[in-house]
């Protein structure tokens, strides 16, 4: 389980409990290779029923998502990692298959003057905003970023993965957060949400929310972050039994203080 809020330089971790029924018979918290506290637990017997209960409280420390000052020597693209920088590798791999359209979104970027790490992506981030439709879509699964782009749509997990694609065309090192945002107030029903991060030299990795066409600040509460969606999958795991079969659910509240 990948449900206890990340603590690093843009938000801290107050408090959190995790109620989980049946009680497992063992459990293991451990950080994994992103830096994300993931939480095993394993169960004897069987059941009919698994809930998972987490309430935390977290401090947001960013309001100024631009208070940086960019490395003048990497100053254009692509970002080269330096030796120390190998993590980074997984970040630049390009989709499975060529993403023609994703491609020439990253050349028409560039060819209108977004030729800078910062640039690029604050220039990305603000054209989906405007030309993309955010839904959703409630079956599982993640469209590939031309058929976001041919569609004109897509769900929030859907416009991270396509602007992760156009980063990485560029050679912008880009990996996939979940987590929540703050959202309508006002709306009781909540979800987890989807955005992407980028590695901005003299700025470390940065948050932008194609959905909203912004870039994150203190708004946002990220979960887990990885190269890829899977990586950041809030709950994964196996089951057994005579004809099993799963169905999840899941019920988000929030409260901003």
């Amino acid at each position: 389980m990948r449900l206890t809020p990340r603590g690093d330089a843009t938000q801290r971790l107050v408090s959190v409990t995790t109620a989980i029924r049946p009680e497992p018979v063992g459990q293991s918290p451990c950080t994994d290779l992103h830096g994300n506290t993931v939480l095993s637990v394993w169960f004897a017997g069987l059941t009919d029923q698994l809930d998972i209960d987490v309430t935390c409280e977290v401090e947001t420390l960013r309001g100024n998502p631009f208070d940086f000052l960019p490395d003048p020597e990497r100053s254009r693209l692509p970002v080269v990692p330096t030796a120390d920088e190998a993590v980074l590798a997984p970040c630049l791999l390009p989709p499975p298959a060529v993403q023609p359209a994703a491609l020439a979104l990253a050349r028409r970027m560039l060819d209108g003057g977004a030729v800078t790490p910062r640039d690029f992506a604050w220039s990305l981030v603000t054209w989906m905003g405007t030309n993309l439709t955010p839904i959703v879509r409630r079956e599982s699964g993640i469209l590939s970023p031309d058929m976001v782009l041919a569609r004109g749509r897509g769900a929030c997990r859907d416009l991270a993965v396509c602007a992760m694609a156009v980063c990485r065309a560029v050679g912008l090192p880009a990996r996939f957060v979940s987590g929540y945002q703050e959202g309508d107030p006002m709306l009781e029903e909540r979800d987890l949400h989807a955005w992407f991060e980028v590695w901005l030299p003299g700025g470390g990795w940065r948050g932008y929310d194609p959905t909203h066409g912004l870039a994150v600040a203190d708004r946002h509460v990220a979960l887990a972050v990885a190269p890829e969606p899977e990586g950041a999958a809030p709950v994964v795991g196996a089951f057994r039994g005579d004809g099993a079969s799963v169905a999840l659910s899941h019920d988000v509240r929030l409260e901003m203080f």
